[in-house]
């Protein structure tokens, strides 16, 4: 009966620390997710400029060999 109440606060304090870790865990998730969608966005623009320079490179082979 003595220690009753101490453990309802260590239950508290479990509950609060356990929120703060989750909340931390999804900080760092967001956080991960928005570098992998700006990595993303490069590779896109990076395959685009790839490809237009590979066009435009064949259809000046072309031009040329006419």
């Amino acid at each position: 009966m003595m220690f009753k109440p101490l453990d309802m606060q260590f239950q508290k304090r479990m509950d609060v620390h356990r929120a703060a870790r989750l909340s931390m865990l999804h900080d760092r998730v967001a956080k991960r997710m928005t570098k992998v969608d700006d990595l993303a966005d490069q590779v896109e623009k990076a395959a685009a400029a790839l490809v237009e320079a590979t066009t435009n490179r064949f259809e000046s082979k072309r031009t040329l060999g006419m």
